[in-house]
């Protein structure tokens, strides 16, 4: 949001400007009974506060940051009635932006112990992020709040690129076949007080003020709270000592937690600088209202993307000389290590009237011009950095967000990869410390799968900023899983090419990483929770036609004959691994191969009920049937426990659309697809191949 609504009315059944000056909400007239006896209800003040320090012509901009709500511990005169903190806990969060609150939404909901600080006195107010991809918003969705996220702002539908006065691309935004179908705009503000709110209704406040000062982990093996952590209050003064099972550092991109760890950030911080304004503005070029690059090889590239409330959010590359002296200025008043990882530059001397001026050579010849006061200004230095281990050898020091990787603006990377990183982490926490699995085994694999993601988002963020900056800087060397440099064949642009040159690497530059930005395509990881299969096998020889690794296809489906949906409402939460059993028509062959998977696999003593039963598992079958017929299908003792625990789905879209097509499963032999509580695909199986199951569960979880 870019600043405070304006008093609405719903009279007429849908949201318009009042006449009246005070909105409902602030109107004593609605605090008082026909009786003159005032309501018990106290609304809290909104308490408006800039949206920048920094103004234009245009004046001042502000929005309401309601403190009572969202300001956690430094919220004036209130506390969560209901909140008691322990000095010892299972996990400590340090950080409240979207990683660390992300993280606590999942333990949360999963019964785990902990506590949140954050070094800042309120979420964040304005600007930062600017967009959630698909990907996250599966993730928003499955624990309940993708809803709020994707209401606030406008979809991006188009992408347009001029580069010295030809354009490039003016092409419709891939549509992705999740629910969620594109970049949708939202601020991390925004983002932070959904996330806060939800961890209110779960009796969780965000100590504010607060950082962590020193932390020691004990080799102790009696030790149940192995983590000392030494904290503090900035306002207060006063210290305390807190233990814990794990201590997440979500503190930024500037990490104290890493730098205490001793943690390389290896890569590079380039002689690239941003200006970002948000504000509404006045042009004839013809896209303003569609995300859009333009690029001049003599003054730099720019990146303007479409917000709510007619606000634009503005990227102006900053002129090379100017640059160079901002760099210098940094380079001499770095206090410490952690400031390796600078992103925003805060004492850079840049105005808006600079960046104007800039931002008018690069879009000549369409006039620009600013049409309000400014929601946001920011000046961010790329950083294009990656964290040598995420992880401390013995997994109970972790590292995420920005804390662990820091990279260009282009992809729209930050906050999105913030919640992938959550989402992987969280679920693997609450299974060690409910003693439901190795925590070797499991744990492990984090810094396996985020950071070579990680790396891939320097490389693809890193090789797009070259372009649209006309930077001759070879990308970011980084580490593989190991010692060695990672190699790839990623090769940006060289400056200087012609227009024909530019859109073929355009086109086998996006061609190349299908889906990346938008978090689906993701590199495959042979990990013990994805092990490597076999990828070239003849059609319909294997269990299904999705890789180990790879993110779980959500198909639409039926779940009753009143309600269809997608394969995902199946499975909401983060705490359980889901068993899908397709079926086909469950007549013919595959039905005995569905009864030998349940006669095995389901039954005493198989995985299901060795590793925990319905408390870890959800079993859905997935039928070729209509609603009405599954009764009969679902009859005879042979599928009584299918009956007992599955949740029934029936596919009964048209056969190039359904979800025994989506998966490439054979409808002779069925299959048995593990899906992870992170919705990445685990492993697949023949209903018959009882022992792949049990082995895949075996090798990382513990029997109860």
């Amino acid at each position: 949001m870019a600043r405070s609504i304006h008093p609405l009315t719903w009279k007429r059944g849908f949201a318009e400007a009042s006449l009246h000056p005070s909105p409902a909400w602030a109107d004593s007239a609605y605090y008082v009974s026909e009786c003159g006896e005032q309501a018990h209800y106290v609304a809290p003040d909104g308490a408006e506060k800039p949206t920048s320090i920094v103004t234009n012509k245009h004046g001042i901009s502000s929005l309401r940051n309601w403190p009572t709500l969202y300001n956690g511990t430094a919220a004036p005169n209130t506390k969560l009635s209901s909140w008691r903190p322990s000095n010892e806990v299972d996990v400590l969060i340090c950080g409240a932006g979207p990683f660390g609150l992300a993280v606590a939404m999942s333990l949360a909901r999963q019964g785990i112990t902990f506590r949140i600080i954050d070094k800042a006195d309120s979420p964040c107010h304005s600007g930062r992020a600017d967009s959630l991809q698909p990907r996250a918003l599966e993730y928003l969705h499955a624990l309940g709040v993708g809803h709020e996220v994707t209401e606030e702002g406008p979809l991006v539908n188009e992408l347009i690129l001029f580069r010295n006065g030809d354009k490039l691309a003016h092409n419709y935004v891939l549509q992705s076949d999740s629910r969620y179908r594109g970049n949708h705009i939202i601020t991390q503000g925004q983002v932070e007080k959904i996330f806060i709110r939800d961890l209110l209704r779960h009796e969780v406040s965000v100590e504010r003020c607060t950082t962590v000062t020193n932390f020691d982990v004990s080799e102790d093996a009696d030790q149940t709270h192995p983590i000392a952590v030494k904290v503090a209050n900035a306002v207060t003064g006063q210290g305390e000592t807190l233990r814990a099972k794990y201590l997440i550092g979500a503190d930024g991109a500037q990490s104290q937690i890493r730098e205490l760890l001793g943690t390389p950030f290896d890569g590079l911080a380039t002689e690239c600088f941003w200006a970002i304004m948000d504000c509404e503005v006045k042009t004839d070029y013809p896209h303003i209202l569609d995300f859009s690059i333009v690029i001049s090889d003599e003054h730099g590239g720019t990146i303007l993307v479409p917000r709510e409330q007619g606000v634009t959010r503005i990227y102006v590359q900053v002129p090379e000389k100017r640059a160079v002296k901002v760099a210098d200025a940094r380079k001499r008043s770095r206090k410490n290590g952690s400031a390796v990882g600078e992103t925003q530059v805060h004492n850079h001397g840049i105005t808006p009237e600079e960046v104007m001026d800039q931002w008018k050579k690069i879009m000549t010849p369409w006039m620009v011009d600013f049409a309000g006061p400014l929601s946001w200004f920011a000046v961010w230095r790329v950083n294009e950095r990656v964290a040598r281990s995420f992880s401390t050898p013995n997994h109970r020091v972790f590292i995420g967000g920005d804390a662990a990787h820091v990279h260009s603006v282009l992809g729209a990377f930050g906050l999105n990869s913030a919640i992938y990183d959550a989402m992987n982490l969280s679920w693997k926490l609450a299974l060690c410390l409910h003693g439901a699995a190795v925590p070797h085994a499991l744990l492990s694999t984090y810094d396996t799968e985020r950071r070579l993601f990680a790396n891939r988002v320097i490389r693809f963020s890193g090789a797009f900023l070259r372009f649209v900056c006309n930077m001759d800087l070879p990308l970011a060397s980084l580490r593989g899983l190991g010692e060695d440099m990672e190699i790839h064949d990623e090769t940006p642009l060289a400056p200087g090419a012609n227009s024909e040159d530019a859109r073929q690497w355009l086109r086998n530059f996006f061609g190349r990483i299908p889906r990346f930005m938008q978090g689906l395509g993701a590199p495959i990881i042979d990990t013990v929770l994805s092990p490597a299969r076999e990828t070239q096998i003849a059609p319909g020889k294997s269990p299904a036609g999705v890789y180990n690794g790879v993110r779980a296809p959500n198909p639409r489906i039926s779940f009753s004959a009143s309600y269809a949906s997608y394969l995902y409402d199946s499975m909401l939460g983060i705490n359980k691994f889901h068993i899908l059993v397709f079926g086909s028509d469950l007549q013919g062959p595959v039905r005995d191969r569905i009864a030998c998977f349940l006669a095995n696999s389901l039954a005493p003593g198989g995985f299901f009920d060795r590793f925990g039963g319905e408390n870890l598992f959800n079993v859905v079958l997935v039928l070729k049937s209509l609603p009405h017929e599954a009764e009969g299908l679902l009859s005879g003792p042979d599928l009584q426990k299918l009956r007992e625990i599955a949740t029934v789905l029936y596919d009964d879209r048209a056969p190039d659309e359904d979800a025994h097509y989506c998966y490439a499963v054979n409808h002779a032999r069925g299959a048995v697809i593990i899906v992870r509580p992170d919705l990445v695909v685990g492993t697949t199986a023949w209903p018959e191949d009882t022992s792949t199951v049990d082995e895949y569960f075996s090798s990382f979880l513990i029997a109860p």
